[in-house]
């Protein structure tokens, strides 16, 4: 089915739902205020519903046709937003802003050309804007960068400027540039959707994930629609470990755009949570050749893991050559090479990684293998030798302790996870972190595990008494057991807040 003909039936759908609804008995004059109100608080979908209906009715209605080409430009649709603005010309009804509704609308379509002669006739900054835009999307980024900076000289509101500048030099790996154009687009427009999600995806590249987090939300409440605001949620819930708190959002999401490989990508990403790479396979299979890292790692994991590394190995050489910095498929490529039984191609592939202080105790793991199989085996002392494990465990301690401070749970469950692979259980802290990560990130009863496992490294330490007893509370699974361990941590440190606040809840029941 071509792009022309599923236009017009989604456009079909819109008007005939929208008939649908005029048997509400609304009279014209009631469905434009109920259109407008719709507007101004950004649900642009309810908006276009209504405004559908009255031009039904109507063809020649100016204002609801005006309105409704403003709707189309917020939900992304340039072909129907042209559409409208070329109605509203021959009706001779033309906007004072025709000139950059028509330059957004090109931009949309990917009339890049077209789309720059119009934004640099505007000789403002909404102007150059568009014309940045149509640099970037005729690949030309010195000149994109060139339109931006000029924007920033010239009249005229300047805060979507600043925003798509600021990810224009995310992209370009100019982060603190970035932070600072999305700190200047949020003081012009500190409720505006592209100035909190640019602002959200700078934090987010930069760790600060707490801080990305609230930034999403308050773009998702005040633009309800918002795509990019609901799936930077998402995205930011999986990286903080909460799964759980995503999983109604990911559900939200579905319903809307069930087709969206985004969408799509956040369901496999739930369905490897649970470690179910049957399913991953299956709802990826139908999005492979998309061009997403991230979705193309998750794929050929699942291929591994369902034992069928020969499908994953062709895919994993060309992401490796492609980006060679690339830890993850790497360690893929390795793990599939091994799996295959080329073991001296494993070797070659893991030992940057194997010989890096920010390799893994499983990249060193495979390198042992891939040494051993290759006959090349005195080559794994050296490699230990270059990275000693205690530089490994410095890094990742600082990581794990990082993670914790800002809340970022499955980056300290990574972290610990992955100390507990150089040292064993032998940490009593780190399975007492370790465990509290677990239990913020909704899985008690590996938490209440592992708390168990830390108090018997350290039966008297307070922090880990108050640790396995508040689980043992607020899971109910011990109650007198988890007040008695409370206690003891109060009487040996009366002086911890924490404790204290735990012990007072378990007693009040």
């Amino acid at each position: 089915m071509n792009y022309a003909m599923k236009k017009l039936i989604r456009s079909a759908s819109v008007l005939a739902l929208a008939l649908s609804l005029a048997a509400c008995g609304l009279s014209p004059e009631e469905r434009m205020d109920r259109a407008e109100q719709a507007f101004a608080e950004n649900r642009f979908s309810e908006a276009r519903l209504d405004l559908a209906t009255i031009l039904q009715e109507n063809a020649d209605d100016a204002v609801a046709l005006d309105l409704l080409a403003r709707t189309q430009l917020q939900l992304g649709d340039g072909e129907g937003a042209g559409s409208s603005l070329s109605r509203l010309a021959e009706l001779g009804a033309l906007p004072a802003d025709l000139a950059e509704m028509l330059a957004e609308a090109d931009l949309l379509r990917g009339k890049f050309k077209e789309a720059l002669d119009a934004g640099n006739a505007l000789e403002n900054a909404a102007g150059a804007r568009i014309a940045a835009l149509a640099h970037v999307g005729l690949g030309d980024a010195t000149a994109a960068q060139s339109a931006f900076e000029s924007g920033t000289r010239m009249a005229g509101g300047k805060s979507r400027l600043l925003a798509d500048y600021a990810i224009f030099m995310l992209n370009a790996g100019d982060s603190d540039a970035a932070e600072r154009l999305g700190q200047q687009a949020r003081e012009a427009a500190p409720d505006g959707l592209d100035s909190l999600t640019a602002s959200a995806r700078i934090a987010q590249s930069r760790g600060e994930l707490g801080n990305a987090l609230t930034l999403y939300e308050q773009a998702a409440r005040i633009w309800p629609e918002s795509r990019v605001a609901l799936l930077g949620q998402i995205g930011v819930l999986g990286d903080l470990g909460r799964i759980e708190e995503a999983r109604p959002l990911i559900e939200q999401v579905v319903r809307r755009t069930p087709s969206d490989p985004d969408v799509i990508y956040l369901q496999a990403r739930l369905a490897a949570e649970a470690a179910d790479w049957r399913q991953v396979r299956e709802l990826l299979q139908p999005i492979e050749g998309r061009e997403d890292i991230r979705q193309q790692l998750l794929y050929v994991r699942a291929l591994i893991e369902l034992d069928l590394p020969e499908q994953a190995q062709p895919r994993l050489i060309t992401m490796v050559r492609r980006t060679p910095g690339n830890a993850e498929a790497r360690r893929l490529l390795a793990r599939a090479q091994l799996a295959t039984g080329d073991a001296g191609a494993a070797f070659a592939t893991i030992q940057p990684l194997a010989d890096s202080a920010s390799g893994t105790s499983q990249d060193l793991a495979i390198f042992t293998t891939a040494a051993r199989q290759s006959g090349l085996a005195d080559e794994i002392e050296t490699a230990l030798k270059q990275s000693p494990p205690s530089e490994r465990v410095g890094l990742l301690l600082a990581e794990g302790d990082n993670a914790l401070n800002d809340e970022n749970w499955r980056g300290a469950i990574d972290a610990y996870e992955e100390l507990r692979g150089w040292t064993g259980d032998s940490n009593a802290m780190v399975l007492n972190n370790l465990a509290f990560a677990h239990s913020r990130s909704g899985n008690p009863q590996e938490a209440i595990h592992l708390a168990e496992l830390a108090l018997g490294k350290a039966p008297d330490h307070p922090s880990i008494m108050d640790t396995l007893g508040w689980l043992l509370v607020s899971t109910g699974k011990d109650r007198s057991r988890g007040l008695l361990l409370l206690e003891q941590a109060a009487q040996a440190a009366p002086e911890n807040a924490v404790i204290a606040r735990h012990l007072a809840e378990a007693r009040r029941g």
